[in-house]
């Protein structure tokens, strides 16, 4: 029992590790990608051409819902660039929100929301200090599975027939 558990802690740990690394890396790719509006006004332009060529079909069927979720990224990109010329003049928070309302966009229009990458501040056991975390739809979701898997595991008990054990009658 000792050694499950330390073996499932020795995992997290691993897996949290490479997570932070990865996410450093995709934390940079959202500061890219801001970097990369130098023109706000042309930015939302663009994407009002793409959402009237969702709208025509030219990226395939979208449903309603979809491109209501297009519409409001769409809407949400306007308004946090309302009145900045570029992206990078933004908060680090509403840069943030400004890509995942992009990655949301380019997902639905490419129908691969499962590797749409959704970035959020956390705050760190123990610290006040926050730090961004940048995650596919695909890996909050393993995550959050292998966090169940790990808590249903602890909570099963190791049955060992035997004199005196309950479990063995």
């Amino acid at each position: 029992m000792i050694k499950r558990t330390l073996a499932t802690t020795l995992l997290a740990l691993l897996l949290s590790s490479s997570v932070w690394a990865a996410n450093s890396d995709r934390a940079a790719l959202a500061d890219q990608k801001a970097e990369s509006i130098s023109n706000a006004d042309a930015f939302v332009a663009e994407i009002d051409q793409s959402l009237q060529l969702a709208r025509e079909g030219v990226y395939g069927e979208i449903k309603a819902a979809d491109m209501e979720r297009l519409q409001q990224s769409r809407d949400k990109i306007a308004t946090l660039l309302d009145g900045h010329a570029k992206a990078t003049e933004l908060h680090p928070d509403q840069r943030i929100e400004l890509y995942n309302a992009q990655e949301l966009i380019i997902s639905i229009i490419r129908n691969d929301d499962k590797n749409r990458k959704v970035c959020e501040r956390v705050k760190q056991a123990g610290s006040r200090v926050t730090k961004r975390e940048c995650l596919t739809v695909a890996e909050r979701e393993q995550r959050a599975r292998a966090a169940r898997d790990a808590a249903a595991r602890m909570q099963r008990v190791d049955c060992i027939p035997g004199v005196g054990n309950p479990c063995g009658r």
